[in-house]
């Protein structure tokens, strides 16, 4: 036996000797799920019962003026609320209970109804705007965040993250009339100036090769015949956050916040600047008229300095003249102030090359922003007022607003909300999860790469190795990791406090990271991060034939054909239910290709996987069937070469539900 053979037979022998070992707890697991009835998943509220938790702060997301710009509607994420506020006073003046994590607003045409999207309930409630009463509440889809009524005030369109669609809603009858495909995390909207047109923005980008720059939509919606007519093509970006359009008479464009990752290099570059870059699309919206995808312009300007990065684009608007540009930096605390005016000839004096060249210049920012404001922490939308004196911010994580003088470019106010003044340990890991100034020159935060609190962002990284195209490893959810450790694919780290503190301050921010006391506060923040309710699930945890089916096909001990499957090939042995559906060690599956350093990754975790495509360790399986198809030819990945299409489908509609 050559020397080779004799490493390759050692690492085999090692793998089985640590799947033997768990094997028997398989079976026994496997006796217990087929007689127990699958529960119902604890909730977020369930999970986090400590008296810190019962502190709810406001935590504003999203904005809207009244028509005549005296009242201000504020969406409070954290408190299940919408305040109205007395623009002139900048008091307080109504406050409305919704469901469970409002999370956008819209207005009907003539200012007398509100309509909020819960994205806990997957619905959306109807409000007087005058009294804060609730008419009604409408059902949607999976955790609706975006929306907007039609010019005529009789359709609702609501972008569902989660479900990757638009609910488009009959506001007569209060029902839905259909869901349109809007690309992967739809989350805001906005309808064109004429009326003819919705855009949807999608979070994050198509699904496609790790090794390729990733690719996001804008989902273009006639509103005249309720139909998609165009998917228009952002190139390099990801996290399309609101969207605003220009008056015709200052180019007419539609701007949309962005960020542009870097993540096919290795991470250790992130100390030479722009590894992650943010700024905002500009989209002609005259080449999207005739519904013809191939003849949109679309270009793209960075936001940030040579030195220093606004990280997290969130929220844009406009004044109504067009003049100014607002465009909200999530994660530096910062609101640049645009001269669409120096945009304008910018773009037109450039050629069509020099256009896409401008996606990867750092020069470009000064050229274009007048001013940069300080705002509250985690600045998120921005509305501006209808005669265009005063912008409005919303402040996340103080429960504030920030007041903008619109003649002067400077800060006029700053209105209270009156949340709790009382931080807690949660609340400071997660003002913590938005700040990017812990990274070198402000380039991420946690939410940079963690988007919808906790997301993963879908792509793959090069993250602790200099050499290009090595160990590339496919980011990873925070959604209810407590008890899944190790970290990291290889399993090196072995708690939440390791990973966030010596290995993000080293490898990943290139500072020197959070304190001791900050780690604790983070990791509180990140074991609150809870998988959100899932529709694939019925409500009472009952599942259906096929999810039935399913189940049984993943504790399975026989193949079709009645021979025993080895303990080993078993789908518990590695992905136990009792622990989160993940065996908590690392194995050797043979899914690593020859471009890894190591064989053996740590087991991840099966709940929300419906959520969370890619997959794999360096996400090339695109979809759930691929991990059974594509890239497990030789049974290395558990015994399925014997299943039959419809056996598969059953398998995935199991997944699904976890």
């Amino acid at each position: 036996m050559t020397t080779a053979s004799k490493r390759s037979a050692s690492r085999v022998r090692r793998r089985d000797e640590a799947l033997l070992g768990i094997a028997l707890l398989s079976v026994i697991i496997a006796l217990i799920m087929f007689i127990a009835q699958r529960p119902k998943p604890a909730t977020a509220a369930e999970h986090t019962s400590s008296p810190e938790a019962a502190i709810r702060y406001l935590s504003p997301v999203a904005l809207q003026l009244s028509p005549n710009g005296q009242r201000l509607y504020v969406v409070c994420e954290d408190s299940d609320a919408v305040l109205a506020v007395d623009t002139r006073s900048q008091r307080i003046v109504g406050r409305a209970e919704v469901g469970k994590r409002p999370k956008g607003i819209a207005i009907s045409p003539d200012g007398n109804t509100l309509y909020v999207s819960d994205e806990g309930s997957d619905a959306v409630t109807e409000i007087d705007a005058q009294t804060l009463t609730i008419r009604r509440t409408i059902s949607v889809g999976w955790n609706p965040v975006g929306l907007v009524t039609d010019r005529a005030g009789i359709t609702l369109y609501v972008a569902n993250t989660l479900g990757d669609d638009v609910s488009v809603i009959d506001l007569r009858t209060g029902t839905e009339k259909k869901r349109l495909h809007a690309g992967r995390f739809p989350e805001y909207v906005a309808l064109s100036r004429d009326g003819s047109r919705v855009y949807v923005a999608n979070l994050l980008a198509r699904l496609g090769p790790p090794d390729q720059p990733p690719i996001s939509e804008l989902t273009v919606i006639d509103s005249a015949t309720q139909q998609v007519t165009a998917r228009l093509e952002v190139p390099g970006v990801l996290q399309l956050r609101h969207i605003t359009e220009l008056p015709a008479a200052a180019g007419g464009y539609l701007l949309i916040p962005f960020m542009r990752p870097k993540n096919l290099n290795p991470l250790v570059q992130i100390q030479q600047g722009g590894y992650l870059t943010h700024g905002m699309a500009v989209i002609r919206p005259s080449a999207t008229s005739a519904g013809e995808a191939r003849d949109y312009q679309v270009s793209e300007l960075l936001l940030d300095d040579i030195d220093h990065y606004y990280a997290d684009g969130f929220g844009v608007a406009s004044t109504p003249d067009g003049h100014w540009a607002l465009v909200t930096a999530s994660g530096s605390n910062i609101v640049s102030i645009v001269d669409t005016s120096r945009l304008r000839t910018l773009l037109l004096n450039s050629r069509p090359m020099h256009r896409l060249e401008l996606a990867n210049r750092l020069d470009s920012a000064h050229k274009l922003v007048a001013a940069r404001l300080l705002t509250g922490r985690n600045p998120t939308d921005v509305v501006t007022s209808a005669d265009g004196r005063f912008a409005y911010i919303a402040n996340r994580m103080d429960d504030t607003i920030s007041v903008l003088d619109m003649t002067r470019l400077q800060l006029a106010a700053t209105i209270d909300l009156g949340g709790p003044k009382q931080l807690s340990r949660i609340r400071r890991g997660q003002q913590l999860f938005f700040d990017a100034s812990h990274c070198y020159q402000g380039q991420m935060a946690c939410a940079t790469c963690h988007p919808h609190e906790g997301l993963s962002d879908g792509l793959a990284w090069s993250l602790e190795t200099p050499q290009l195209g090595r160990d590339v490893v496919e980011n990873r959810t925070l959604y209810s990791i407590e008890g899944t450790e190790p970290f990291k694919w290889n399993g090196k780290n072995p708690d939440l406090e390791t990973q966030d503190g010596p290995r993000t301050a080293m490898y990943i921010f290139r500072s020197q990271g959070f304190s001791p006391t900050e780690v604790e506060d983070l990791v509180a923040y990140i074991f609150s991060l809870h998988l959100v309710r899932n529709p694939h699930l019925a409500a009472d945890g009952h599942l259906t034939d096929a999810q039935t089916r399913g189940q049984a096909l993943f504790f399975r001990e026989k193949t079709n054909s009645g021979a025993p499957i080895s303990p080993l090939q078993q789908c518990p042995t590695c992905h136990s239910p009792l622990t989160h559906f993940t065996s908590k060690i690392q194995i050797d599956v043979g899914t690593a290709t020859k471009y890894d350093t190591i064989t053996a990754f740590d087991v991840p975790q099966l709940e929300g996987a419906v959520m969370k495509p890619p997959y794999l360790h360096d996400g090339e399986a695109l979809q759930l069937e691929e991990i059974w198809t594509r890239f497990n030819p030789d049974d290395k990945h558990g015994l399925t070469s014997d299943m039959n299409k419809a056996q598969l489908n059953d398998l995935i509609e199991y997944l699904k539900t976890l």
